[in-house]
């Protein structure tokens, strides 16, 4: 049995072991703590030295730079180390150095931020525009600032040479639409003012809506001793190809009817046609593609007589409710024909009240609806036969409403044209 002073020096032992296993185990978990940091230094070291961007770790304290990689040193014009001297402030411009203080507070605040309002000073003194990402991360086992920062200059450049090439390709635009707008201003000028069809056929219209500024369907009308002459013509394409053909073809009916005194219709088709081969050849090209598709009406009033011819555009005819369609020759205006076009005439004797349409194909053409189809041919039989118990006014009127109901905010794809009188 142990004395009393033996049982004193076991405990006293115990107890000087249970502390010397405790200062070790504290030894040890201290050594991995200096072990862990050290690591994470050294893969954020390694990974700083390997990027490809510029790279600051910047003291969230006082802006002092930890560290910086190769490519920052190389960024500024800075040799090893001498960056790890400054603070990020002393790599902005004096004038900067509030908003500098700022981007740190709102990156501890966020956790992060992009910007690239701040330029970069170089060792020489030049200004370098850089873009930079930066957020809080750990180094060296506390809290810092990690910059990533890239140099923007030739991005700026190719901006500010695309803001060239927009503003001249903005300003060449500006030049084509004035001059397309004067063009406009030619064409209307030739066309004949819509009045003059309603000061000859007081219950008529003419529903016109180009698809660009200037049109290639054109309308016509014109007297010649009894006869009021009218005319709607599809010019091969729209826009200014479209207005010169329908230009020559104005013109060219002029002269057929007024110079040469002419108003049988399928005569002024064979002359035109002709006409328009010789003037296209003029412009030496070997093989002259382009024409026009018309309806043409030679409307006499005094014998109540209607003779219509067609090149590829029909005539509708309304009597009493009853509708009849007219149809053209398959022949067209122009083209690349070598021999004389022959087209023939359709006689109608009319009474007062009958109703005759003209039209491009235009309307029928236009997209829209639930289907996003065509609105058809067939739709403006049936529509020109719906409103029949209308004026010519209002008739004009449910057209253009309906045709603009169909397209919605489809795209206008073709000039549209479109003459409604009243006997």
């Amino acid at each position: 049995m142990l004395n009393p002073l033996s049982i004193a020096l076991l405990v006293f032992l115990a107890i000087y072991i249970v502390k010397d296993l405790y200062l070790i185990t504290k030894v040890k978990k201290y050594k991995n703590q200096i072990s862990t940091a050290a690591n994470e230094k050294n893969n954020s070291e390694s990974i700083i030295e390997q990027a490809n961007d510029s790279i600051f770790v910047i003291d969230i304290v006082d802006g002092r730079i930890l560290q910086s990689n190769p490519s920052a040193a190389t960024l500024l014009g800075y040799a090893s180390g001498q960056l790890e001297k400054k603070l990020l402030f002393d790599l902005h411009p004096h004038n900067y150095l509030e908003k500098s203080s700022r981007i740190v507070a709102d990156v501890w605040e966020k956790g992060g931020l992009i910007y690239n309002d701040i330029p970069f000073l170089t060792a020489s003194g030049e200004l370098m525009p850089v873009e930079c990402s930066a957020k809080v991360a750990p180094f060296a086992g506390r809290p810092a600032i990690v910059i990533y920062a890239r140099d923007i200059r030739d991005r700026l450049r190719m901006e500010n040479e695309i803001r060239t090439q927009s503003k001249e390709i903005e300003q060449k635009n500006k030049d084509i639409t004035d001059s397309i707008n004067y063009a406009k201003r030619i064409q209307f000028a030739i066309l004949p003012d819509k009045d003059d069809l309603t000061k000859k056929c007081s219950q008529s219209f003419i529903f016109f809506k180009p698809k660009d500024i200037v049109s290639g369907d054109f309308y016509w009308c014109s007297s010649v001793g009894d006869y009021l002459l009218v005319a709607a013509a599809d010019c091969t394409g729209h826009g200014v190809p479209g207005a010169l053909m329908s230009m020559i073809g104005s013109n060219l009916l002029n002269q057929i009817t007024k110079d040469k005194n002419i108003n049988k219709p399928s005569q002024v088709l064979s002359l035109l046609d002709t006409k328009v081969q010789e003037t296209l050849k003029r412009s030496g090209e070997e093989e002259v593609r382009d024409g026009m598709d018309i309806s043409f009406c030679a409307i006499n009033k005094i014998n109540m007589t209607l003779e219509y011819a067609g090149a590829n555009r029909p005539l509708i005819f309304v009597r009493n409710g009853e509708l009849t369609e007219y149809k053209p020759d398959k022949l067209s205006i122009g083209g690349l024909s070598q021999t004389e076009k022959k087209f023939n005439d359709n006689i109608i004797n009319l009474q007062s009240g009958d109703n005759i349409y003209m039209f491009t194909d235009g309307y029928a053409d236009q997209f829209g609806g639930q289907n996003e189809k065509k609105f058809k041919y067939k739709n403006l039989i049936n529509l020109i036969r719906s409103v029949q118990n209308e004026t010519m006014s209002k008739q004009k009127e449910i057209l253009e409403q309906t045709i603009e109901t169909w397209r919605g905010n489809n795209e206008q794809v073709d000039d549209i044209l479109l003459i409604g009188i009243k006997v």
